[in-house]
């Protein structure tokens, strides 16, 4: 009923925890590596994953849609490496989808705890208003539904346009663990990054 789908580059650190949070419940894992220089695909590989090589352009949404392609089940769920699900409350997703039809909801969306960067129980980020951070993951494989944006990519403006349907909320937390090592560090990496897309977008124009 569930394709697992991911999209990663040198996750070799991360990845097992995340897939091992919800694979009970995926009949699929689908993992689009962009020619990942470490043991991503090794250890992907020995968690049963679809592996399929797709060479980076700098647009998220592009790997996105490759992703969702190679989806054979009715729903798809996404995540990144270094987020997590609570596996205690899984049963709670499939519930969601039994009730989707009745109640006309085509998506899910996940409140999301950004860990910043000592994951502490008293961080401020746990409150508002970085937690509830809300985050649609849970979609159904259907062509109306498809990423859109470079950067910040996501599928609700399509669910919207397309008027298929509405979204849900579920009381299933990510657990997104940020700052993967240098929080300074990572944060002017990201910035450069993201300023380098914008700027390609530009010399498009």
């Amino acid at each position: 009923m569930i394709s697992l789908a991911y999209i990663l580059r040198n996750e070799e650190k991360y990845i097992a925890r995340s897939i091992n949070s919800v694979k009970s419940i995926c009949e699929e894992i689908i993992v689009i590596d962009a020619h990942s220089s470490d043991k991503t695909r090794k250890i992907c590989k020995k968690l049963s994953c679809k592996i399929y090589l797709k060479k980076w352009i700098n647009d998220f949404s592009v790997a996105r849609n490759y992703m969702i392609s190679k989806c054979s089940q009715p729903w798809i769920l996404t995540l990144d490496a270094d987020e997590h699900l609570e596996e205690e409350n899984l049963g709670i997703i499939l519930e969601a989808i039994k009730i989707s039809e009745k109640n006309n909801i085509v998506a899910w969306s996940f409140p999301r705890k950004n860990h910043y960067p000592i994951h502490e129980s008293e961080s401020p980020y746990y409150g508002p208003p970085f937690y509830p951070d809300f985050q649609t993951r849970l979609f159904k494989n259907c062509k109306e539904i498809f990423y859109s944006g470079k950067i910040h990519e996501g599928v609700v403006q399509s669910i919207e346009s397309s008027r298929i349907g509405d979204i849900g909320r579920l009381s299933v937390t990510i657990h997104h663990h940020m700052f993967r090592g240098n929080q300074a560090k990572y944060e002017e990496e990201k910035a450069e990054y993201y300023e380098s897309i914008h700027k390609g977008e530009l010399n498009a124009k």
